[in-house]
């Protein structure tokens, strides 16, 4: 019978340089375990990505139907009572809904009433429209009215009241923030609108909703850079800049301009907005969208998809250049949804913005119409 001999004992090396050999020899083996994992993280994040796993649920919105209603309160259509004076403003509806509001959203009133007295009672409508929607205001007691009104009952109607907001976003701190943000690029948006014939206001609505998006989403991050600086958040990872645009729209965006087949070719004179200077054209388009200091190109983009959208639709056959609520909407699901039609319908992104959720359009809507930025960023 043979013995299994014992295995000789191993004998370690001793001294300083085998102990260094050994703790380098963990360290760089941890340090490969950690880019490994990292490097897996990224891919699976482009691939989700790209297979639109992270993509979000769209909505419609409930009161889509009611958003647009010319000459009349939609509101005032469901009661069937306008009155004897078929005014376009100054009739017997509207001036029950304001008597209605006049205490209750004093800033409102006021500027809606200035608006039809200075003859722009088309706009006063709109913008009373959009009150009425965000109130839920679908009724009014029309027995303490007078059956004929006119303007003059509108004037003893308006008086002097204390300011506050109606829209429950305009009255968070969030709210401050972003304002004191988009009054620094005024300049910029005033450049824009000359550039590509886009509103300012237009803009702004839709910044607007998605930087309060951007602040719900990751409030920690957007307390620690926005609050204190009063700046507006820029993304730099799969959305980019401060309207959160995706890289294979910003490509689209310049692909259209250069083809003029395509039903979002704006024109000779558009042609060339978006031409880069380097040669490495996908650093170049993600240093400017991603341009903390300098925000241009992140509204020329933002502007150039808007108008290219709705040259698309006036092609079509369909006018959407008056309706923020659903520029926003297109704006906000992209050029693959934007699907020209006589009803279209306001929606997108679902937002929650303290305890309400919104649409994307409805957002950018109440914004629009609110008495909000009016004076430096008019409608």
């Amino acid at each position: 019978m043979f013995r299994r001999l014992p295995k000789p004992p191993i004998k370690k090396e001793k001294g300083f340089l085998p102990f260094l050999g050994r703790t380098i020899s963990k360290v760089f083996k941890l340090i490969v375990a950690v880019f490994a994992l990292a490097g897996f993280g990224l891919i699976f994040s482009y691939v989700a990505v790209n297979q639109h796993w992270t993509d979000t649920n769209g909505i419609i919105d409930k009161q889509s139907d009611v958003f647009w209603q010319d000459s009349k309160t939609a509101a005032a259509l469901s009661s069937a009572d306008i009155g004897e004076s078929d005014d376009i403003f100054f009739n017997k509806a509207n001036f029950c809904y304001l008597k209605a509001v006049k205490e209750s959203c004093p800033a409102e009133f006021r500027r809606i009433i200035n608006l039809a007295m200075e003859d722009k009672k088309d706009l006063a409508q709109k913008n009373l429209d959009s009150l009425l929607i965000t109130l839920n205001l679908k009724s009014c007691d029309t027995d303490a009215v007078p059956s004929s009104v006119s303007k003059q009952d509108f004037e003893e109607l308006a008086g002097m009241v204390d300011l506050k907001s109606p829209f429950k976003w305009a009255n968070f701190e969030e709210w401050s923030f972003f304002k004191a943000g988009a009054l620094k690029d005024k300049d910029i948006l005033s450049r824009i609108e000359t550039e590509t014939g886009i509103k300012s206001r237009v803009l702004v609505s839709q910044l607007m909703a998605e930087q309060l998006r951007l602040f719900y989403s990751d409030r920690p991050s957007y307390k620690k850079v926005v609050e204190p600086l009063k700046v507006l958040g820029s993304m730099t990872q799969f959305s980019w800049g401060i309207f959160g645009i995706k890289p294979e729209t910003a490509i689209e965006i310049e692909n259209n301009l250069k083809d003029e087949k395509s039903p979002y070719y704006l024109g000779k004179g558009s042609e060339n907005l978006l031409d880069f200077k380097t040669e490495n054209v996908s650093k170049e388009r993600f240093d400017r969208m991603t341009d903390y200091k300098d925000h241009y190109y992140s509204y020329l983009y933002a502007a150039l998809l808007n108008k290219e959208i709705t040259t698309q639709w006036q092609k079509a056959g369909f006018d959407v250049s008056n309706r923020p609520e659903i520029l926003a909407t297109l704006f906000n699901i992209g050029f693959n949804h934007s699907n020209p039609g006589p009803n279209p319908q306001v929606g997108g992104s679902e937002l929650k913005i303290g305890d309400q959720s919104y649409s994307f359009g409805r957002l950018s809507y109440e914004f629009y119409y609110s008495g909000e930025l009016l004076d430096e960023f008019p409608q």
